[in-house]
């Protein structure tokens, strides 16, 4: 399993340390600065797709989890917890503890998203006898929900009132299972995707395939697929989901047993877009029986949007096997979101 070695990092002097993650922190300001620049980026990264607009299942793009939204969704690499689900299954292999996880999102436009998931590493069952590495990977359960309601029933003809109100929900299951060793990791989802609106339903099935390779002690690099699968079917209509490949690297700088800096870098090929990308950081900072983090990122996904959309801010506290994490994103004129989770490990 993927995990990243905390007990070979040497102890160095305070203030050495301090002027590594500061360097580490000036180098990726100045990436994101660069990145950033549409200027220089805008004929690879701004390319039109003939197919914007041609894929249904929409709320299958929303990244779940306040602590990767506060890095931008730059966690296709990172992928060290319960949340690997979503952006790489096959992190799920460096998960050694049960995980369970919630998060409520508030959107815009009455719009109110939830996640919960469950990661199940099997040595933990004693399969083998061995609550350490058994070598037989990691179960997971994921639930994701989109819905609204108090939507307006018109008839075909213009009237003053409406005729009602009704609902519509989104709904996934994912099962997922992850294996491999320290230095390679893969995974993969299967997921039942039902939608309604009003009374109608449709539905179908899809995959997401990972892998995670450790290329050095700091570094690992991810690839792979999210949401490969058939076309839900509204009676007659019927739209492809929306597919997409992504490569990432992540790199964990780690000067001393308090202090961490991890950085993430995603690249995604969606078939309904351009070529986007989300960087993100995250400084934790570790105390007697408490830790705190700070994160920060970017995400090309939302920068079509006014203001400060596509940035994104976060933070959280974790006391003992208990996380909380927040994360606020905007979305320029449509308003901003805000993101909280809760995770519990046993």
């Amino acid at each position: 399993m993927i995990k990243w070695s905390s007990d070979r990092v040497k102890e160095r002097p305070k203030n050495l340390q301090a002027r590594r993650i500061a360097r580490m922190a000036a180098a990726f300001a100045v990436m994101i600065t660069l990145i950033t620049d549409h200027s220089t980026t805008r004929p690879l990264l701004y390319a039109a797709s003939s197919n914007v607009g041609t894929s249904g299942a929409q709320f299958l793009k929303i990244p779940p989890g306040a602590r990767p939204a506060g890095m931008g969704s730059a966690f296709s690499a990172v992928a060290d917890d319960v949340h690997a689900i979503y952006y790489n299954p096959a992190g799920l292999a460096a998960v050694s503890q049960v995980q369970l996880t919630g998060m409520h999102n508030s959107y815009f436009q009455g719009l109110n998203y939830e996640f919960a998931a469950i990661a199940l590493p099997l040595s933990r069952f004693g399969w083998d006898g061995d609550t350490e590495d058994s070598g037989k990977g990691t179960l997971g359960l994921a639930v994701y929900n989109l819905s609204v309601s108090g939507i307006e029933r018109r008839g075909n003809a213009e009237t003053a009132a409406p005729l009602g109100t009704f609902g519509a929900d989104d709904f996934a299951y994912a099962l997922s299972y992850a294996g491999g060793s320290e230095r390679f990791a893969w995974g993969a989802n299967l997921k039942f995707i039902q939608q309604t609106i009003d009374s109608v339903k449709a539905g179908t099935l899809a995959a997401d395939l990972g892998a995670l390779y450790g290329a050095g002690e700091n570094l690992k690099l991810g690839a792979g697929v999210r949401h490969l699968g058939g076309k839900p079917k509204f009676r007659q209509e019927s739209d492809p989901l929306p597919m997409l490949g992504f490569l990432a690297a992540s790199y964990r700088l780690a000067p001393g047993a308090q202090d961490s800096l991890t950085l993430g870098l995603d690249l995604l090929l969606p078939r309904d877009n351009r070529l986007t990308y989300n960087v993100g950081s995250e400084y934790l900072h570790r105390f007697a029986s408490m830790e705190g983090a700070l994160r920060a990122g970017y995400s090309s996904q939302n920068a079509d949007a006014d203001g400060l959309a596509g940035f994104s801010m976060g933070g959280g506290l974790g006391f003992r096997n208990v996380g909380f994490d927040f994360a606020w994103v905007p979305f320029g004129d449509l308003g901003d979101t805000f993101r909280y989770s809760l995770i519990v490990k046993f």
